[in-house]
């Protein structure tokens, strides 16, 4: 049984896998649109998604400008709750400085993380600084499935995984 057990094995080992999906996420942000199967599509979407959410917390100006707008609820959907809270609360108290020092790191750790993610460093900077200020007023739905009918040789069913815009 496969109870709470989180991806797809896509009938691969675990290096595979791994590989095969870094490979799919780092063509979709290099193109933009990729034609695979509709497994592999499933499998690497919600990994995109989520990847897209955390290049959108890499502007550190962003959260710093929204901090002094006092905006919690979008703070909040950047950064952890309280990291929103003590942003929020830096920026009233009027401690310039000390706000641009934590936005920053903020801003760095999701940098890092997204380099961890996407080792392709020209992909992740498209990523970083094209793609996430292209969706940073969406809030989520930046992919898009649509079907293209089977594949010649094997009749696997074919998708077209591409970013929204």
């Amino acid at each position: 049984m496969r109870h709470r057990v989180f991806g797809r094995k896509l009938s691969r080992d675990m290096g595979h896998r791994i590989a095969l999906r870094r490979n799919l996420i780092r063509a979709l942000f290099e193109h933009e649109r990729i034609k695979t199967t509709k497994a592999k599509a499933k499998a690497i979407r919600p990994e995109a998604e989520k990847l897209i959410t955390l290049a959108k917390r890499c502007d550190h100006s962003r959260i710093t400008n929204l901090a002094k707008a006092g905006n919690v609820v979008r703070l909040a959907a950047m950064v952890r709750r309280h990291n929103a809270e003590k942003l929020i609360s830096l920026a009233n108290d009027g401690k310039e400085e000390e706000l641009k020092i934590l936005a920053t790191a903020l801003a760095l750790h999701a940098r890092r993380q997204v380099y961890q993610k996407v080792p392709d460093k020209v992909v992740a900077d498209k990523l970083i600084h094209v793609l996430a200020s292209d969706y940073f007023d969406r809030p989520g739905g930046y992919t898009r499935l649509l079907n293209i009918g089977p594949r010649q040789g094997d009749a696997a069913e074919m998708v077209l995984l591409e970013l929204v815009h």
